[in-house]
């Protein structure tokens, strides 16, 4: 008996071996791979999550506000050697009170050398003159991997999404790259707010910023991003002599996540009815610029 458990003890640790996994890749490796992964990329969707809660603490006055939270919620599908592209984005903004609500939807089509949008209840049509420059505009995936590659990676360790094994990375991302971040995300609030700030000080002083992003440990391709961010404007960083901001401090906290997915899937485009029959508008090129041919 003595002899069988140690073979069954010798058979489990020479199992556990087999089921040791290689070591993580270097940053090197993991830029390489993904890289590799999105070279001849022809198409893929995505999904942006993005909450906001912006706090006005202390501030005083007719019409102040105590502060509001912004969901977003965008998604899209983008057929890069075809040059068409949907995309459809909802937003809700609800006070802190909770007493007050507001929608909004848009949804944006690109086919040929043709962007339809609709806002509210109207389409518009746009002819644009340069479709490659228009699809660079639109996709999420190269714009979140020239940001990657401007900064720093560390793997962090394994997980998994949807049964799928994925590399943990720390992103790191360079100072003009951050400052982008926060300067998109607080502006998507509202565009005054900046106009209130010092921005340089509030990037040194009063920003915090955590960016994870999950990568296919088969295909190198991009999973899911999750950038969390906070950022604290009160004395020394408003827009206002100290003695008078007083406790005045505008904190605003921002989660946004993108997923990323149908890799390679057929992406076909399909124009809303409504939308077949806008007006079509040409775009204002300089004088004596003509427009290329569909």
């Amino acid at each position: 008996m003595k002899r069988i458990l140690l073979l069954v003890a010798l058979a489990a640790v020479a199992f556990a071996g087999c089921l040791e996994r290689e070591p993580a890749p270097t940053e090197e490796e993991v830029r390489g791979m993904m890289a590799e992964a999105v070279e001849d990329l022809e198409s893929y969707r995505f999904e942006i999550e993005m909450d906001q809660t912006v706090e006005y603490r202390n501030f005083s006055g007719e019409g102040s506000l105590e502060g509001e939270r912004i969901s977003l919620r965008w998604r899209g599908e983008i057929n890069l050697t075809g040059f068409s592209s949907m995309e459809k984005i909802e937003s809700r903004r609800t006070t802190l009170a909770g007493d007050r609500t507001a929608d909004d939807a848009v949804e944006v089509y690109f086919l040929k050398n043709t962007r339809y949008q609709r806002m509210g209840g109207e389409w518009i049509g746009l002819l644009e003159p340069d479709p490659a420059f228009r699809m660079e505009k639109t996709d999420q995936l190269a714009h979140m991997m020239e940001m990657i590659d401007r900064g720093e990676v560390a793997v962090e360790g394994t997980d998994r999404v949807d049964g799928e094994r994925v590399w943990s990375l720390k992103v790191a991302p360079d100072e003009d790259t951050a400052f982008g971040i926060m300067l998109g995300q607080i502006s998507s609030i509202d565009p005054r707010i900046p106009l209130l700030i010092e921005m340089d000080r509030l990037f040194e002083r009063g920003s915090e910023l955590e960016w994870t992003v999950l990568v296919s440990e088969e295909t190198g391709l991009p999973v899911e991003s999750r950038i969390s961010a906070v950022y604290s404007a009160g004395p020394g960083i408003l827009r206002m002599p100290p003695e008078a901001a007083g406790g005045m401090e505008i904190v605003i906290e921002t989660l946004e996540v993108r997923r990323f997915g149908g890799y390679g899937e057929p992406v076909v485009v399909l124009l809303p009815e409504e939308a077949r029959s806008a007006p079509v508008l040409p775009p204002d090129l300089p004088e004596g610029e003509g427009f290329p041919e569909p």
